[in-house]
C-alpha cells in the first residue's frame, strides 16, 4: 500500500467534524496504521476523537511530529513537510488544543515559515489555518506570568516574548502564571555535566565517533599507548534522509589528547581514506574541534588526527551534532572514558 498520505485523510476529519464518520475506512487505515505518513497519523487520529474514539485517538497519535521528512511534491497533493506539520497542528487544535505538541509544532511551523524563500499554495494555505487557529485562542487569553531565578523576580510577561539568558547555570527557574489562557516555554542548555553524563539521543540528525589506528583498524579508546596517533572519524547523517544545512559538529577532546593535524589529506599515510568530506569551515580549539557543513540522507565522513600526549584516564566527552538555528535537529551520542597507558620499551 506504501506510504498512505493525502487529503484522503483531511476528508475523513472533514466527515467525522460533520458527525458522519466513515467508520470503515478509518478502520481499514487503523489496522495498517504502519503505511501511513506522519501527517496522516495526526488526522485519522483526530477524526477517531471527532466520532467519540478517545481511546483509539490516544493510541494513533504520534507522541510528536518527528521521525520523517515529506520531500515536496510538485502534483498530487501537494504534500511537503511544511504543509503535513501544518495540517497535523491544524487537526490537533479541533480537538485537543491543550495538547502539550502544540506549543513546539506552532513554534517550529512558524520558524519554517520565515525561513523558507518560498511557499506554495497548499503550504501557505494550511499554515495560515493552522496557525490563525492558534491567533484565535491566543486572543481570548489574559494569561501573565513572573519568572524568577534562585527565587529572585527577574522579568514579567504580559503578552510579548520574554527571553532569558543571563545567570540561569546552577539555578532553579520558577515560572508563577496567572489569568486565563495557555502560556507557552522552552528552554535550550549546553555544555558537559558535572558528573559525565548525557542525554544520548538522536533527533533529526545522527553522529557517530569512531576511534582508528594510522592503518584504519578499529582502536580500543580505552587501550591507547602514550604518544600514539589516533585517527578520528566523525559520520553524520540526517535520520529522515533530507538536507539540513548550517549543521555544527563539536567533538570534545579528553585531556589525555591533543589535536594533530585537522586535514587528514595532507598525510601521506593516511591515503587509505577514501571517503573523506571537506566541511564548509573548521574552528579548532586547546579542548575541540567544530565542523561546519550539511547533513545528508546519505552518511558523510570527516576525519583527523589526534595524539596521546598525556597517560592517565581521561572523561571522554559526547560528540554533538547541531542545527545552528533549529534546536530540535540535534545528536549526542558516545560518552565514555580515554586510557592512555605508557609505553613500555623493551630493553636488550
Amino acid at each position: 500500500m506504501g506510504n498512505a498520505r493525502g487529503f484522503a485523510f483531511y476528508s475523513i476529519v472533514m466527515l467525522a467534524l460533520a458527525n458522519k464518520p466513515d467508520f470503515p475506512t478509518m478502520n481499514f487505515y487503523k489496522a495498517n496504521r504502519d503505511s501511513l505518513a506522519l501527517d496522516s497519523r495526526y488526522l485519522l487520529a483526530s477524526a477517531y476523537f471527532l466520532a467519540g474514539d478517545k481511546s483509539s485517538y490516544r493510541s494513533l497519535l504520534p507522541k510528536a511530529f518527528d521521525g520523517e521528512k515529506a520531500v515536496n511534491s510538485f502534483s498530487g497533493s501537494f504534500y511537503s513537510y511544511v504543509r503535513d506539520e501544518a495540517i497535523a497542528l491544524s487537526a490537533l487544535m479541533d480537538v485537543e488544543p491543550e495538547n502539550p505538541q502544540i506549543g513546539i509544532m506552532t513554534k517550529h511551523l512558524s520558524e519554517q515559515l520565515k525561513n523558507s524563500r518560498y511557499l506554495n499554495t497548499q503550504e501557505n494555505g494550511m499554515a495560515l489555518v493552522a496557525l490563525g487557529k492558534i491567533a484565535k485562542r491566543a486572543a481570548a487569553s489574559d494569561a501573565k506570568a513572573i519568572i524568577s531565578i534562585g527565587g529572585k523576580k527577574i522579568a514579567d510577561f504580559t503578552g510579548a516574548d520574554v527571553v532569558v539568558t543571563q545567570d540561569i547555570a546552577g539555578k532553579q527557574v520558577s515560572i508563577a502564571s496567572s489569568g486565563t489562557g495557555t502560556l507557552y516555554y522552552f528552554w535550550d542548555t549546553e555544555g558537559l555535566s558535572a558528573d559525565g553524563s548525557f542525554p544520548q539521543e538522536d533527533s533529526f540528525l545522527q553522529v557517530r565517533r569512531t576511534f582508528l589506528t594510522r592503518s584504519g583498524q578499529p582502536l580500543n579508546p580505552e587501550n591507547i599507548m602514550q604518544n600514539d596517533l589516533v585517527v578520528v572519524k566523525i559520520s553524520l547523517a540526517s535520520t529522515n534522509k533530507a538536507s539540513v544545512d548550517n549543521v555544527v559538529i563539536t567533538d570534545m577532546l579528553p585531556a589525555g589528547l591533543e589535536i594533530e593535524n585537522p586535514r587528514v589529506g595532507a598525510v601521506a599515510e593516511l591515503a587509505w581514506i577514501k571517503d573523506n568530506h571537506e566541511p564548509d569551515h573548521l574552528d579548532i580549539r586547546d579542548d575541540r574541534i567544530n565542523f561546519f557543513t550539511r547533513a545528508e540522507g546519505t552518511v558523510r565522513h570527516y576525519y583527523y588526527l589526534a595524539r596521546a600526549v598525556s597517560k592517565g584516564t581521561f572523561r571522554l566527552g559526547p560528540v554533538s551534532a547541531d542545527a545552528m538555528y533549529n534546536g530540535e535537529y540535534h545528536s549526542y551520542n558516545g560518552a565514555g572514558l580515554v586510557r592512555v597507558s605508557e609505553r613500555v620499551t623493551a630493553t636488550q
